[in-house]
Formats: structure tokens, C-alpha cells, sequence
């Protein structure tokens, strides 16, 4: 398995997968398993009931299978399948056993992926999270936000139920932005470690109404916190360790071996200008994968949130079938790859091939029937015919 290249590995998924399928339904006698009803709400949410203080509070609800959650999330985000396990396991741990709870750094170029996963998992998980732009926090809050703006913010995202918004995510995306090894930024130092009270876990006192009559107790210590970022020139640093060899050369060249010491490690990230004390309340690293042309192909073909499916599921139900040679899908890759931004750049390409098209049909309802593109099309949107 391990010598297989990326789609190679996926079709031995979805294979797994059918065959999984067939037996269950064999084991039915051929007909397909009757789902249970949900109930009301998902893990993290529940049906609400009113306490005593007027505060609701949300009934705690068995996690769903681990398993489900990850083919589900791996239906959408292609090319990160072990950095999808690790994030699931992750969170799942924090919410299954209480005293395990992790902080996370994900560590990974614009548009690998970093973001999506974790929308996509506390979505279907029904946990209430907020993304915050670390770049607009401030040491004291005066001219930007500050820590109690990422509170605020989870609790609105649950419709302040206090009692829910306390198992929530909090992300901070950017975090790298705030320091840097190079441009010794103190004031994003302090940043950071004015972060470092509700990370660690601490009770504070909220205001729910606008003339703030009443505090809440809100507790953070079941919060989970992950925090992104590219941070360009950390691997440089990554190198400088891994190539510090007191005899000249590489050792451990195994490939088990090779992949436990190229991991990053927390003293590359002190060495990178992150205050110790905040690394210190990091507990897992995970690094995404660029994205190979390759990776953007299968994007484009199968991902659930394939920008090109979605047109041509629009242009579906117009009536209109899209005709275009396979080769199309490796053109918008090599676009995309040029400008260095992932599965993001995916997106801008896409919408500039269809946006004549999409003029067209909307300015001529129901006249057309079919949409041929031409190659052409990723460099010159006027190269399509409708018929």
C-alpha cells in the first residue's frame, strides 16, 4: 500500500467500500438496510431544554460512528486522507474521552484543504464552531478583536446555548501571520499569549443581554482549539534540523524512520518565533500534502464539492447535457497549479470557463439542449458552442 500512487489507493477505497455494501445487503437478503431515525439533532447538539437560570441546555447525544464520519468527509476532501483520519480521531477523542482533549495546529498551504475539513466534520457532527481571521486580533482587543470575540462568536453560532458553545471548536486561521521568524513581530507575540488563558481552560464571566444585568459562567476547558496556518519558511528550519548530522550524512534512512523525523516538532516551532508557552499548549501537529495535478483531477471529477460538478448539475436541470474531452480536467489543473493556491485556484478557473455560458443559458431559457467546450476554453472563455 504504501508504494501506491494517489488513485491507486482510492480505488482500492471505493472498492472496499462496494464490497462492504454488497455484503450487507447480502446479509438483508439483497435488500437494502433500513437507516434508524435520527433523533432529534446530532452529536453536539440534542434536543434543548430550558434550565433553571433560563440558559438552554442541550441533551448529550451518542457520537456516531467514527468510520461513517470519515467516508463522509473523504467523499468531499480529496488528497489528505490520513490528515482526515488524524483531524476525526482527534476531535472524536476530545468529545469520547473527556480527559484527553487535544489543541491542533494544521500546518498547510492555502487551499489544501485545512478549513473544509474542519467545517466538514463539525457540520455533520452538529458542533458549533466560529473561524476567526487571527490577523484581525490585537493585544488588548482596542483596534481589533481579542479573545473574548471568539467566544462570542460560538455562542451566537449556537444561538447562545452556553452549555453547547462550551464543546465547541474554536479556530483561529492565519495564526502564522501573527509571528514569524523573520519579521520578529512582538506585538504578534503578545497576541498569542493573550490567547493562552481560554486555551488552557478557564472559567469567565459573559454577558448575554445588551445591558449586560447578568453574567454567565463559561467554561473553556472542553473547547477545542486548532489553529492554522501556512507558515512559510517553517520547513527551512525543518531542513537546517534534519540535516544536522555530526558526521556529515543522512542516517535512519528507512522509511518508517524517515517519516518519524521529518514530522514538525514543536521546537521548530518555537525556533519560528511561536512563544513557548503557547506551543506548549499544542498537542497534535498535522501537515497537509500539496496538491499534486494529479489530486486536482480527481477533485474536479469526484469531490462532492467539485465546482464543475455543480455547474453541470445546473446545467442539467436546464435540459442542457455538457460535452467535453477528459483531457479539459488536466488543462484547469495546470492552470490552477500555476498560481501555487491549491483546490482554491480550482474554483476561479472553473467559474471563468462558465461564465459566458452561464450569461448565455440564463439570457435564453430552455433554448438549448447541449453545451460543447473546447480545450481552448481555460485560456479563452468564448471557445464553447451551444447547441
Amino acid at each position: 500500500m504504501a508504494n501506491m500512487n494517489f488513485s491507486q489507493k482510492r480505488q482500492i477505497y471505493d472498492a472496499e467500500d462496494t464490497e462492504n455494501k454488497k455484503t450487507v445487503a447480502s446479509k438483508n437478503g439483497g435488500a437494502k438496510t433500513k437507516k434508524k431515525p435520527k433523533s432529534e439533532g446530532s452529536f453536539g447538539s440534542g434536543s434543548t431544554k430550558k434550565a433553571e437560570n433560563g440558559i438552554k441546555k442541550s441533551k448529550e447525544i451518542e457520537i456516531p460512528d467514527i468510520k461513517e464520519l470519515e467516508k463522509y468527509v473523504l467523499q468531499s476532501i480529496i488528497g489528505q486522507d490520513n490528515q482526515v483520519r488524524k483531524i476525526i480521531t482527534s476531535i472524536y477523542k476530545a468529545k469520547k474521552f473527556k480527559t484527553l482533549k487535544s489543541n491542533i495546529l494544521i500546518i498547510g498551504k492555502s487551499g489544501t484543504g485545512k478549513t473544509e475539513t474542519i467545517k466538514q466534520i463539525a457540520e455533520k457532527l452538529n458542533i458549533p464552531y466560529t473561524i476567526e481571521d487571527a490577523t484581525k486580533y490585537t493585544q488588548e482587543g482596542y483596534y481589533g478583536a481579542d479573545a473574548m470575540d471568539a467566544i462570542y462568536n460560538l455562542l451566537e453560532n449556537c444561538d447562545y446555548n452556553i452549555e453547547k458553545a462550551q464543546q465547541g471548536i474554536i479556530v483561529f486561521d492565519e495564526i502564522d501571520k501573527k509571528v514569524g521568524h523573520e519579521q520578529h513581530d512582538v506585538a504578534g507575540v503578545e497576541v498569542l499569549k493573550s490567547l493562552l488563558k481560554i486555551i488552557e481552560g478557564t472559567k469567565i464571566k459573559i454577558e448575554l443581554d445588551p445591558f449586560g444585568a447578568e453574567l454567565y459562567d463559561f467554561d473553556t476547558k472542553n473547547i477545542i482549539f486548532i489553529f492554522l496556518g501556512a507558515f512559510s519558511g517553517l520547513e527551512k528550519i525543518r531542513q537546517k534540523r534534519l540535516n544536522t548530522n555530526p558526521l556529515g550524512f543522512s542516517v535512519d534512512n528507512t522509511e518508517k524512520k524517515e517519516k518519524q523525523k521529518s514530522r514538525y516538532l514543536k521546537k521548530d516551532l518555537v525556533e519560528y518565533g511561536i512563544p513557548e508557552e503557547f506551543v506548549g499548549r499544542i498537542d497534535i501537529i498535522i501537515e497537509m500534502d500539496e496538491l499534486s495535478k494529479e489530486v486536482l483531477v480527481f477533485i474536479l471529477k469526484k469531490s462532492k464539492l467539485s465546482i464543475f460538478r455543480r455547474y453541470q448539475a445546473e446545467l442539467r436541470k436546464q435540459g442542457i447535457t455538457l460535452s467535453y474531452d477528459g483531457k479539459l480536467f488536466e488543462l484547469i489543473a495546470e492552470e490552477s497549479l500555476s498560481l501555487d493556491t491549491g483546490a482554491r485556484e480550482l474554483s476561479n478557473t472553473v467559474n471563468y470557463i462558465f461564465e459566458n455560458i452561464t450569461y448565455d443559458v440564463l439570457s435564453n431559457p430552455k433554448k438549448y439542449h447541449k453545451c460543447i467546450l473546447d480545450l481552448d476554453i481555460v485560456k479563452d472563455n468564448t471557445k464553447y458552442e451551444l447547441l
